[in-house]
């Protein structure tokens, strides 16, 4: 194997990935150099460039000719041509692949993006897309670096902290595909926080103090992610334990944009011009330039916003408008950012009896009040993290610093009311480029330089298990909850469930259920629970046939122990060990998935 010279962040973002990356061998109590690696992709007209930003977009080729000289075969262009084209012709376009990659109702290996592509369009599934999105990186960095091609170095993937176990390993999985048979998953809140610490500018430990819980806010393109890191002691040196993360929320500045979309969709038809589906997603793409114009240039009043209309002339036929400050100023900030309690929750929109299978997207775009529930549910007898200490923003979204100052406005409301002092806020680094940064020098601190996060498993995770109890007409067995992860169980841990024996059934598909919980971080692992309530969420449950070894008949009852491993890359495997036997059966979550 060639030697590791660089260590690797990809931040593999929902709507943009970015690569960084810094020399593996540094000098003692040195801080590592970090850079961004520029990434090849297709633009207009064939033209190949090297960007910092790969948009997370791909699209089915209609007319254009592949270009890039590893892809000449591809059906799909990826990154910022793959966005152009998608505004153009939206039901080709695959975008929040990453989204989809966590919907636990889908198979995420079914070829099923895009959602709704017309016939004869070709599809691919979310784990392909992640596939794709990482082999296009291996082949940019490969064509940068051609001597220290990327799957000969130490690479680290981000990943939301809300991702479920399932997740986690598809993730891991599509690398191997990609030819990167060996990574490191991080959680991007914590790359942030890495970011901030790796700064040189105003030293981290300036900043906070022993005691300080702090709050990550991430809003990016397409989620929204919360986490609470703890400042704490250890040998008389300060030190780092993550002690809460929140749901996978999807909201975050495509939200926005769609906002801004319908706001110019509004001014058009009040002007007798009939705008399409197609045309609002065209919209779409157009009010997130209008919008990054006016964030960037205070002194503008209004953008303007053009769209192709219907015809065979292009230029008679384009539609324009405008996007006003006032629109950013009033709209996004009361509807994404407004006042509201500490004791609030995200409003829970009513279902109608049949809806769409789509992304299990937020039905309140109130960040405030997610974070508010968030926050929330870390109080009680025992802890008081939900009330945060300091702030560290991270995500294109508060590239604004509108969004910011609202959402601060917002906490020391909460903090007043409690008696609280003001929030402090954290001085970052880059928006868009923290969690890649942060990556890299995760890096450099699992080299043993600089100091490390505790944290473990994000969440605490329970497999379900069937009551044994006589049969009642019309009413299945209760499910209880065995504790099989705490939360904060530290990565390259294996554990045996003591004193319990449980049975499995062999030889024909069984359903095994799955949940996890973000706020039970004082169950103990082994622990069953008889009575689920809300805190309990239900994740990956998976359907499959667990093997019937010689001497076995399909149907047998088999007792077993169970194991339990969380990896060095922070995956969960669940193994069922045969009580007087030899045999054992590891649960994958990858395997086969209910819809």
């Amino acid at each position: 194997m060639a030697k590791q010279k660089y260590i690797v962040g990809i931040d593999l973002g929902t709507t943009n990935i970015v690569v960084g990356y810094a020399p593996l061998v540094i000098k003692e109590d040195e801080k590592p150099e970090i850079n961004l690696a520029p990434i090849a992709q297709e633009l207009a007209k064939g033209a190949v460039e090297a960007l910092e930003v790969l948009p997370s977009f791909i699209f089915e080729r209609i007319k254009e000719k592949p270009v890039l000289d590893w892809d000449l075969e591809s059906k799909f262009i990826i990154g910022e041509y793959a966005r152009e084209r998608g505004s153009e012709v939206p039901d080709r376009l695959i975008s929040s692949a990453k989204s989809w990659l966590c919907n636990p109702r889908i198979n995420r290996k079914e070829a099923i993006l895009p959602w709704n592509a017309p016939e004869g369009a070709e599809k691919i599934s979310p784990f392909q897309a992640m596939v794709m999105f990482l082999n296009h990186v291996r082949e940019a960095w490969n064509r940068k670096f051609p001597k220290d091609k990327l799957e000969n170095q130490k690479v680290v993937v981000t990943i939301p902290a809300s991702f479920d176990a399932a997740a986690r390993d598809l993730v891991v999985e599509a690398s191997k595909k990609a030819g990167l048979s060996t990574i490191t998953l991080l959680e991007e809140p914590q790359a942030a926080f890495y970011s901030w610490i790796s700064q040189n500018e105003k030293p981290w430990r300036k900043q906070v103090s022993k005691g300080d819980t702090v709050l990550v806010v991430d809003v990016g393109g397409g989620t929204t992610d919360f986490s609470l890191i703890e400042i704490s002691e250890s040998d008389g040196d300060l030190s780092l334990e993550r002690v809460a993360v929140g749901n996978h929320i999807l909201l975050g500045g495509d939200n926005m944009d769609l906002t801004l979309a319908y706001i110019a969709k509004q001014k058009l038809e009040a002007a007798n011009k009939k705008v399409s589906h197609w045309q609002t997603i065209q919209l779409s793409h157009q009010c997130r330039k209008a919008k990054e114009e006016l964030l960037t240039d205070t002194s503008k009043e209004s953008a303007p916003v053009v769209i192709s209309g219907r015809g065979s002339s292009l230029i008679a036929n384009t539609i324009k408008t405008t996007i006003e400050r006032k629109d950013i100023e009033q709209t996004l900030l009361e509807g994404f950012f407004p006042k509201c309690s500490f004791e609030d929750s995200p409003v829970e929109a009513t279902e109608g009896g049949v809806r769409e299978i789509n992304l299990m997207y937020a039905a309140d775009p109130a960040i405030t009040r997610h974070l508010a529930k968030f926050l929330r549910s870390q109080n009680n007898e025992t802890k008081t993290y939900g009330y945060p200490r300091a702030i560290l923003f991270n995500g294109g979204v508060f590239k604004s610093e509108i969004f910011k100052k609202k959402l601060i406005e917002v906490l020391n409301s909460w903090l007043k009311d409690a008696g609280k002092e003001p929030i402090k806020v954290l001085e970052g680094a880059e928006l868009s480029q923290a969690v890649a940064r942060g990556a890299t020098y995760f890096g450099t601190v699992s080299e043993g330089h600089g100091i490390r996060i505790r944290g473990g498993v994000s969440q605490s995770y329970y497999l379900g298990v069937e009551s044994a109890i006589p049969a009642i007409p019309g009413f299945k067995p209760p499910i209880k909850a065995l504790c099989v992860a705490k939360q904060g169980t530290e990565e390259g841990t294996t554990l045996d469930v003591p004193d319990r024996t449980f049975a499995i059934r062999i030889g024909k598909t069984a359903e095994f259920k799955f949940f996890k919980s973000n706020c039970r971080r004082d169950d103990n692992f082994g622990e069953i629970f008889e009575d689920m309530d809300e805190s309990f969420e239900d994740t990956s449950s998976l359907r499959l046939e667990l093997e019937a070894y010689e001497g076995m008949k399909p149907g047998d009852i088999v007792d077993v122990k169970l194991q339990v491993v969380i990896t060095e890359i922070g995956t969960l495997e669940v193994y069922c060990i045969e009580l007087n036997g030899d045999h054992r059966w590891k649960l994958e979550f990858n395997v086969r998935e209910t819809a």
